[in-house]
């Protein structure tokens, strides 16, 4: 029987306020610098490990990242979750609130499906689902960003090689505590995992710094934890602002 193994790392970076959160193991958890337990479950077990990146231009966006990880919470079932269903839970916790009205957040995460090998990746936002095969050693993005860019890529007006103002990376898609708001369904995949392949799930404050062609590959031996601290040395020696947030699976025989 297959395990996986995860576990988790948020830090504030050198920005003035931490708006990043995570989910592992039915803990929210939203801290200036942490690394979690090592956590592990069977293939048998349910469970979800997410990001989301408060919105740094909307109101209370640190309570809006902790707030859209909470809604995951409600998912007591063993089926994707509905974007709708958070959107709704964000309202109704935020949007009355006049210094929390239009908090905005991101949201990216794993779930475990229950069959063998296979786990179910959601995403709104520019949060994003990364994949380290063991069979060619490398890195490999599995989301696209609910921005403009995307949007131009997919018309095919966009050029190779070309870098585009950073106007080009306004989100379409994200979570908002308006009950006006209105929130596309979750872009959804299975991802099947073999031994030592691996998943992380991570907010901006990481691609936007590093891309994964120049992220440490991740041994078969070694700790999540070493793998997690040395991509947080990477980034800090990049002077990365932005929150960063991180949390890293493993599946394991």
């Amino acid at each position: 029987m297959s395990t996986f193994e995860m576990q988790g790392l948020t830090w504030k970076a050198r920005s003035k306020y931490q708006q990043d959160a995570i989910l592992i193991e039915n803990k929210v958890i939203q801290h200036d610098g942490l690394i979690t337990k090592l956590y592990s479950h069977s293939e048998k077990e349910q469970w979800c490990v997410a990001v989301a990146d408060g919105i740094s231009n909307s109101p209370a966006a640190e309570q809006a990242s902790y707030t859209v990880l909470k809604a995951l919470m409600q998912n007591k079932k063993i089926e994707p979750c509905q974007a709708f269903t958070i959107q709704q839970y964000l309202v109704d916790q935020l949007a009355h609130q006049k210094n929390s009205f239009g908090a905005s957040s991101t949201l990216a995460l794993i779930q475990n499906n229950c069959e063998q090998g296979f786990v179910t990746i959601q995403h709104i936002g520019d949060s994003r689902v990364y994949l380290f095969s063991q069979h060619d050693q490398k890195w490999h993005c599995l989301t696209r960003d609910h921005n403009y860019l995307e949007q131009l890529r997919e018309s095919g007006e966009v050029k190779a090689g070309e870098n585009y103002a950073s106007i080009y990376d306004a989100l379409l898609q994200y979570f908002c505590a308006d009950p006006l708001h209105e929130v596309m369904d979750f872009t959804t995949t299975e991802e099947y995992l073999t031994e030592n392949d691996a998943l992380l799930v991570c907010t901006d404050g990481v691609h936007d710094v590093m891309e994964c062609m120049k992220w440490p590959t991740l041994e078969a031996d070694m700790e999540l934890r070493m793998w997690l601290l040395e991509m947080k040395e990477l980034l800090d020696s990049k002077q990365a602002y932005d929150n960063v947030s991180m949390v890293l699976v493993r599946a394991k025989i």
